[in-house]
């Protein structure tokens, strides 16, 4: 039987492989990187002289580079290629490297197969390499060069462990020609069973976090929640007003940046929020650092924030800057010393006009993105709450968003308007939590801490509820999953429904029994990811909407061979 460490190890290694989409089923299939999301198991190198971008309907030159992309074959769809135009230099290299994989097994040959685009009377070289790790040996084995004419071609290279021993990286290498009618372009990689499924267990790398948005969104998010009123961007070459924004990115000078656009219908004070996807804090005092460019130009220019958005803690500001900072990108170095998972948010307001564009680029985490191993459980919190006595109110461990749309609160006794939620708490004493939807609008969240589900066939949650009132709008109880994901460490999912309650109820409590062990499909904690509970309630204004929860309990059988049961907190 496996100790808990071991079996969170192999549970990490096994969600890093599910959140890339590599493996599915019980043994490993061949599986492709289409470029139709972002670069996927690809980041940009830093030991090159510029950065492959991802594209489709066309490169901006004309005479080369792909139309279409090689899988699916469409115009919509996705494929990364080099832009040979200035201020590209004969020569200059363009490097994509995959995250690491384990050494191959004895006796297995990896093949890997990729489109290929090469059409330009100037086209360059393209090289394709594996890196063993262990020897720190690069092997290029595949390199070819010039004009191969307007149409996509399929290429493949093979390797076992007789030439790579140890755990091992895939790079593809573009050389520009000696002018702009040179793009190559790469799509549809495909691995074959015998690459192994999943990259090496032993360690997660540091990735390049760098984010130039040439490429797309990268590790950053836009998030409609609490004051959130607009998104971000992307934008290449000058924003639509005059006298505001940048002209050209930071990065290259006809890349892509992230900008925040003021005109109609904007309004002074609108914000948008940026959110980097989760990293595992250090604790250590500036033990890593966010260095970025930004650009404020315009009479009008309102205030960029940098927020650092820290599990368990209030969301805290680690930088600010406002007003017209003058026609140029500017530099600014953040230190960051989270101890638990955080966020990093850029926060963009919007002056008294429309000159106010703002923008960011270059954005790169230094020493910020290697995540521990896979979180123990915690158990000396649990994950229930009858939310207190008639003199003392709690949510336990529960706890709520930052600027939620409503809060929850504890109450005792009736609600203010008698035609409308309970009389008192579940069983007749005590407090509950409760949604007043008078003169609110909006949802108000509580979430449990992140929980790990107990194999045991008989797991429950039980929320008892009450919906009384002519204006009830919606509870929704549901839960959300987390991933691992080697770069940024704990990844939350969308919020999945297991109860959605409409309307009114009646007068008085009712109690949810939700089975667990039905939910997960009756599968171990092994491959169940940790999850949160939300319990959600909706409100529009009127007076008689009020909602209220009380006695949340989780119960399962405990089983030894499984980790901690539910109800217990995972840090």
């Amino acid at each position: 039987m496996k100790s808990s460490s071991g079996r969170w190890q192999a549970f990490a290694a096994l969600i890093v492989v599910l959140h890339s989409a590599a493996c599915q089923g019980p043994s490993c299939p061949s599986w492709t990187q289409d470029f139709e999301t972002n670069l996927g198991i690809f980041s940009q190198s830093s030991a090159d002289d510029f950065n492959w971008i991802r594209d489709n309907r066309g490169t901006p030159s004309f005479n080369t580079g792909p139309t279409n992309d090689y899988d699916p074959g469409t115009n919509a769809g996705y494929y990364v290629f080099i832009e040979t135009s200035f201020p590209r230099a004969q020569g200059d290299k363009a490097r994509i490297d995959s995250r690491e994989f384990g050494a191959l097994a004895a006796g297995k040959t990896c093949m890997i197969t990729f489109g290929r685009h090469m059409f330009g009377v100037t086209t360059g070289t393209l090289n394709v390499s594996v890196t063993d790790k262990s020897s720190n040996k690069e092997y290029v084995l595949f390199s070819l060069s010039g004009d191969q004419g307007n149409q996509w071609s399929c290429s493949k290279i093979s390797f076992d462990n007789s030439k790579v021993s140890g755990n091992w990286t895939l790079s593809f290498t573009g050389v520009r020609g000696s002018s702009f009618t040179g793009d190559i372009a790469v799509d549809g990689i495909k691995f074959s069973p015998g690459c192994g499924c999943s990259p090496a267990s032993s360690s997660y790398p540091c990735l390049d976090s760098k984010a130039n948005f040439d490429s797309g969104w990268g590790v950053f998010n836009n998030n409609n929640t609490g004051n959130n009123r607009f998104d971000w961007s992307l934008r290449r070459g000058g924003t639509p007003s005059f006298s505001t924004g940048p002209t050209r990115d930071h990065t290259t000078g006809n890349g892509q940046y992230a900008y925040i656009e003021t005109s109609f219908p904007r309004a002074n004070g609108d914000e948008a929020h940026l959110f980097s996807k989760w990293i595992q804090g250090s604790g250590n005092q500036c033990g890593c650092t966010l260095t970025f460019w930004y650009h404020m130009y315009g009479a009008t220019t309102g205030t960029l924030r940098v927020d650092v958005d820290e599990q368990g803690k209030n969301r805290a500001k680690a930088w600010e800057m406002s007003g017209n900072q003058g026609n140029a990108w500017k530099n600014a170095t953040i230190c960051l010393n989270a101890t638990a998972l955080y966020r990093v948010v850029f926060v963009g307001i919007r002056g008294t006009s429309f000159t106010g564009d703002l923008a960011i680029d270059d954005i790169m985490f230094n020493q910020c993105n290697c995540p521990k191993p896979a979180p123990q459980p915690d158990t000396t919190k649990t994950a229930g709450c009858g939310f207190g006595t008639q003199g003392s109110g709690t949510f336990c461990t529960l706890t709520q968003p930052i600027s939620p749309d409503v809060y929850w609160v504890t109450k005792h006794g009736q609600t203010t308007n008698p035609d409308t939620g309970p009389d008192g708490g579940y069983g007749g004493s005590g407090r509950y939590a409760l949604v007043t939807s008078t003169g609110q609008t909006g949802a108000a969240v509580l979430m449990t801490p992140w929980l790990m589900y107990n194999e045991s066939m008989n797991g429950q949650l039980q929320v008892a509820y009450s919906l009384y009132g002519d204006d009830v709008v919606n509870l929704t109880i549901g839960y959300e999953p987390m991933l691992y994901d080697s770069k940024v460490g704990l990844v939350p999912q969308p919020l999945v429904p297991l109860r959605v309650f409409q309307g009114n109820q009646g007068q008085g409590w009712r109690l949810a029994t939700i089975d667990l062990s039905t939910t997960f499909g009756g599968k171990s904690c092994d491959v169940v990811p940790p999850f949160r509970v939300k319990i959600i309630a909706y409100v529009d204004g009127n007076d008689f909407g009020d909602i209220a929860v009380d006695s949340i309990s989780f119960s399962a059988k405990q089983d030894a061979g499984c980790l901690d049961g539910i109800g217990r907190a995972v840090q």
